[in-house]
């Protein structure tokens, strides 16, 4: 067909196909051009569409332009194929010719390899653009306290405005509680826009990871429970398995500049591979900002928003050993521990109140159980209790003061123990209860009860001597004060030969 012969809108796609223009033309401009058009619109519009609107939009962008791209390049390649094979019925040179169809095959072998490489990424693309996330759904609980709302899952497409709808209901809401691995870099912008708006504070109690550091990052006051873990890595293109795409990147450490974190703790965290995890320390967190303040944990009222009655309270108690054993050889001790928890639990108290009132009277029980116990309970017992408080004290001094001399105050005392620790406890306060025999009971004499306090004490200051003894000195004292002085006395005990220590815990525990 002669140019004169194509008209229309469509023209120049015709007769490129027909291979109607020059071979140089078809070559060298028009294929040339259409190779160049997918990835220009690419790089024009998938910035704006990831950036703009949630992940899926982008990844169908990147789908439909790569469909584009492919059917584009057919539609030149064919149309230059056709070309070269008019380009010698015309009395060109064939030489040209077979150069341009090798080189399309050469194009096209080349296409077929890209394709399969890139099929991973695509696939991943695909079940982004059907909707799928990052993480699990998100979940928002109102917390019991009414101060605090909990925010688990994934950050996903839609968990700021959740979070906004949420927060609308609930104007007395004042910290964002976050439990959650992660999600798109974006959402987790937008939920740190709603918390950073409102001036909320944010707070972990297990895990919050990856795009959750962006979120927990905007509260006003920002703390973590003691065995709370937050996490930080680089980000991941989708598709790209632990390989993150430089403006990605760019974004990140500009976001975790922005929250006025330290440029090395920023280039540790966008340095640690997308497939594992970075958990600084509670001290790094301190020292980096991240954290605003120390927790000592139970802060918020989870226990009293998932308890719904207190015999349902009394079975999950149950299902510990301690309690279980505790209900059967005392009912009135468990139903106090009960009574108490369940009261505060009513109030929509915070877990550390509704801890705390269970482990008074927990407290208050063990006494009678405790100097019925072996002496091998006894004395492992002991040595935990020093170990016990050297660890609180290396955490928080006035943690170790409030489990030495027991005020009431609100306080996790569990939660800022070692794992390690807290399981050590409850075999041994299980093993007191378990082995609990009134043929062991001693009577005590004044005498027989300063002569042992005096061998705990014999290595302790005068100083340390008058804050162990005087409530009204310690409560005036700092708490690493106090906290050394309890130290000093359980060491004393610990101190004693094994042959003797059993009998003097005991008169020690009987005595009180």
């Amino acid at each position: 067909m002669n140019a004169a012969e194509y008209a229309g809108p469509f023209a120049f796609f015709r007769r490129h196909y027909n291979g109607d223009y020059s071979l140089g033309r078809s070559y060298w401009v028009n294929t040339l051009l259409v190779s160049l058009f997918a990835p220009a619109i690419g790089i024009m519009l998938l910035p704006w569409l990831t950036e703009e609107f949630p992940a899926r939009y982008g990844s169908i962008g990147v789908l439909l332009l790569t469909i584009f791209g492919v059917l584009a390049w057919f539609w030149a390649v064919a149309g230059t194929w056709a070309s070269a094979g008019k380009h010698v019925q015309s009395g060109g040179k064939s030489g040209w010719a077979t150069v341009a169809k090798v080189m399309i095959v050469l194009g096209a072998l080349r296409l077929f390899g890209d394709i399969v490489n890139i099929l991973p990424t695509l696939q991943e693309h695909a079940r982004v653009a059907s909707g799928q996330q990052f993480g699990p759904s998100t979940k928002l609980e109102m917390r019991a306290d009414g101060r605090s709302i909990l925010l688990s899952g994934g950050v996903n497409d839609g968990s700021a405005e959740q979070l906004d709808k949420a927060l609308q209901i609930a104007p007395s809401i004042t910290t964002v509680v976050l439990a959650s691995d992660g999600g798109w870099i974006r959402e987790g912008k937008m939920v740190a826009e709603v918390i950073r708006k409102r001036g909320l504070n944010t707070y972990v109690e297990g895990s919050c990871a990856s795009a959750c550091t962006i979120a927990f990052l905007a509260g006003k006051d920002r703390a973590a429970a003691p065995v709370a873990r937050i996490g930080f890595h680089a980000s991941r293109s989708i598709g790209a398995v632990a390989k993150a795409a430089p403006e990605e990147t760019a974004e990140l450490r500009t976001i975790y500049r922005g929250a006025g974190l330290p440029e090395t703790f920023v280039d540790q965290a966008i340095n640690t591979p997308n497939d594992k995890m970075w958990y600084p320390s509670h001290d790094v967190l301190l020292s980096a900002g991240v954290l605003t303040r120390r927790s000592l944990g139970g802060e918020t009222a989870a226990l009293s928003t998932v308890v719904r009655s207190k015999a349902g309270l009394a079975v999950d108690f149950k299902k510990v050993d301690l309690f279980a054993l505790l209900a059967e050889r005392s009912p009135k001790d468990f139903d106090a521990v009960i009574e108490a928890a369940w009261g505060k639990t009513q109030q929509g108290a915070t877990d550390a109140e509704v801890t705390t009132a269970a482990r008074a009277e927990l407290t208050a029980a063990l006494p009678k159980f405790l100097p019925l116990a072996s002496d091998k309970t006894l004395v492992a017992y002991q040595s935990l209790m020093q170990e016990e408080l050297e660890a609180l004290r290396d955490r928080d001094p006035a943690a170790c003061v409030e489990m030495a001399f027991p005020s009431g105050k609100p306080m996790s005392i569990l939660g800022n123990l070692p794992q390690e620790l807290i399981k050590r406890e409850l075999i041994l306060m299980t093993n007191m209860l378990r082995e609990y025999d009134s043929s062991r009971s001693i009577k005590l004499s004044q005498q027989v009860i300063e002569q042992v306090a005096q061998r705990a004490a014999a290595s302790m200051t005068q100083e340390q001597l008058l804050v162990f003894s005087d409530e009204d000195i310690r409560r005036q004292s700092r708490p690493a004060l106090s906290c050394d002085a309890a130290i000093a006395f359980f060491a004393g005990l610990n101190a004693i030969p094994l042959a003797e220590r059993g009998h003097a815990i005991r008169v020690i525990y009987a005595a009180h």
